[in-house]
């Protein structure tokens, strides 16, 4: 009992020791706070006053908390002086980002392999929720990877400026130091098959070869990265039929194998894409049918997106998926034009990199694009022969949105296995497709493609090749058509038949005659001459030649005649060919006015010099 009573001695003892030594610090801290109060409010940044108030702030919460109010009335930098109560020994809190950045760092290369693509674009690769992921080194995906996992080790989270220092570092590493890799975006292409990324949680995609299709994840599968408005696709299954697609979309009967096999030549990454133009009057759902086609295939946050306002608004938004999809477009300018037809059979864009003089940047890609609108929108020449029109018909038994929404999204699971069925038949049969070199489109790829999906849904050897011919032959009229020179041009040569060989000042003003009401109009033989060049192929699809010939007498002639009944030219012919002693007599009266306009058949009219393609 003694000694228990000696024990208790003893802890009353360093009670009270303790309590003095508390007293002590706050008699302290309180000449440290009058002193600031009389204007020295350096006293608390000494060594001996930054002690006292850090075993004040550890003992006393609630006291230093008022102290620090009272210090802060009387002018002391508060903010400054907790820095340096929280890091001590003299320790600045750029020093500490510093070695914040250095765990960042360390962190991250004890968890990700880093690689780099063709165009050095920096990749993480890491196992998170129990799936391979990939994120651009550069994305907020990753940063905010990397900021979480910082804070569940340190229970803090790392400041803007170290967390900026280690994505620096870890880019560079990736690019200098790790190996170059292919990255792809919802779609590939290997030596094992075509791929598509479902985009769901556990990282699965789909591999797709001749003989089948499987789902599957992890280092069998490409590496797929993925931008933060990209959806995921249903887990596929398979047995469905795609006959339950077209009552959730308003395509033609005559026109649904072709829908298909713009579907599938979405799924190939390297072959160029086909630009699919859903065109129709209000009231014939062209959104719901452009939505529905686009989420069989890589849906998004924004399926329908309004006309872009830069061209690099058109690459953007390609980067970061895999579908551009554009709605209710009423005219595309020329410029935009033209980036879609780079973009549809693959080439980059080039801007300067953001905040740098000298460098760029250069996006190169290749991407399946979809347009619709009430009236044409493509009327470039080289847009339209990289073109699909789809004409809707009007509506006439309305369903609710939300009705077709719940239809589809019951049917989607189905309806992705029945495509993916598809494409397995058309790849076990697209290497018996042959195409004559003579009789191949433009787009050749997807014209083996539309030929093996056609022949086994039971068509006939052709018939794709027939119907899309008789497509792109209508979309000459309509580009012809939506060209002032074009127009202009038709109307002379309905006339005159026989055609033209002159120079492009007498030209330009004899078509002045033709010359459409309120429509632009070349103020030069020049460009008169750039707007034919431009319209030559489509004048070649309808049977007239129109080419320039060589210098004569200081000056260019230009040719424009019929490619069915050819006449000769006469170097001293003169501007008018109805008045020309040279031109052929057959030629001149063939009859032409009757028939001039009518559809050039190439299969039996074309020759070799006149071949288009």
């Amino acid at each position: 009992m003694n000694q228990n009573f000696q024990d208790y001695d003893g802890i009353a003892q360093i009670v009270d020791s303790e309590a003095d030594q508390m007293d002590q610090e706050r008699g302290a801290a309180e000449l440290i706070a009058r002193a600031a109060e009389n204007g020295d409010v350096g006293a608390p940044f000494e060594d001996a006053a930054l002690e006292t108030l850090r075993a004040c702030k550890e003992q006393n919460v609630a006291g230093w908390q008022r102290l620090r109010e009272r210090l802060k009335k009387a002018g002391v930098g508060v903010t400054e002086l907790d820095k340096h109560l929280h890091h001590g020994n003299g320790a600045t809190a750029a020093g500490d980002d510093e070695t914040v950045a250095d765990k960042l760092i360390s962190m991250a290369r004890s968890c990700c392999t880093f690689v780099h693509d063709a165009q050095r674009e920096p990749y993480a690769v890491f196992e998170a929720t129990g799936a391979r992921q990939v994120y651009c080194v550069t994305s907020a995906g990753y940063s905010d990877f990397l900021s979480h996992s910082y804070y569940k080790e340190h229970d803090r989270a790392p400041t803007e400026s170290s967390l900026k220092v280690a994505l620096a570092t870890l880019r560079g590493q990736a690019q200098f130091d790790g190996e170059t890799c292919e990255v792809f975006t919802r779609i590939a292409k290997t030596s094992t098959g075509y791929w598509l990324d479902l985009c769901n949680d556990a990282w699965q995609c789909v591999q797709i070869t001749a003989t089948g299709w499987v789902v599957t994840m992890g280092e069998r599968a490409p590496l797929f990265t993925r931008s933060a408005s990209m959806r995921p696709l249903p887990m596929p299954v398979a047995g469905g039929s795609l006959n339950a697609l077209w009552p959730l979309v308003n395509i033609p009967e005559s026109d649904r194998l072709l829908i298909l096999s713009w579907l599938l030549e979405c799924l190939r990454t390297d072959t160029p894409h086909v630009v699919l133009e859903l065109i129709g009057e209000q009231g014939s759902i062209k959104s719901t049918t452009q939505k529905n086609l686009r989420r069989l295939i890589d849906p998004n946050q924004a399926d329908l997106r309004s006309a872009p306002k830069s061209v690099e608004d058109v690459w953007i938004a390609a980067r970061n998926s895999h579908l551009v999809s554009l709605e209710n477009l009423s005219h595309l300018q020329p410029q935009y034009q033209d980036a879609l037809c780079v973009l549809a059979t693959g080439g980059g864009y080039s801007a300067r990199t953001l905040y740098t003089n000298a460098e760029e940047t250069i996006i190169e890609l290749r991407k399946p694009i979809v347009l619709n609108g009430i009236s044409v929108i493509v009327t470039a020449q080289d847009l339209l022969d990289r073109c699909l029109h789809i004409d809707l018909p009007t509506v006439k038994n309305r369903e609710l949105a939300g009705d077709v929404e719940s239809r589809f999204e019951t049917a989607q699971p189905k309806l992705l296995g029945a495509l993916l069925d598809l494409f397995v038949k058309v790849l076990a049969k697209l290497p018996s497709i042959e195409i004559a070199p003579e009789k191949r489109p433009r787009m050749a790829d997807f014209a083996a493609l539309g030929e093996a999906v056609f022949r086994v849904s039971g068509k006939d050897d052709g018939d794709f090749l027939k119907r899309y011919n008789t497509m792109r032959k209508d979309g000459v009229h309509r580009t012809i058509d939506s060209s002032s020179v074009g127009a202009a041009l038709l109307g002379y040569l309905h006339e005159v038949p026989t055609g033209w060989d002159g120079t492009l000042s007498d030209l330009l003003s004899r078509l002045e005659h033709f010359r459409p009401h309120g429509e632009t109009w070349p103020r030069s033989a020049k460009g008169l001459g750039d707007a034919l060049r431009r319209l030559a192929p489509a004048l070649r699809m309808i049977g007239f030649e129109c080419k320039s010939e060589a210098k004569t007498g200081g000056s260019i002639r230009w040719l424009i005649f019929s490619s069915e009944k050819r006449f000769k030219q006469s170097p001293a012919s003169p501007a008018c060919p109805a008045q020309s002693a040279d031109i052929d007599q057959k030629a001149r009266h063939a009859g032409h006015a009757g028939h001039g306009f009518e559809v050039f058949q190439p299969e039996e009219t074309e020759s070799a010099d006149t071949e288009m393609f």
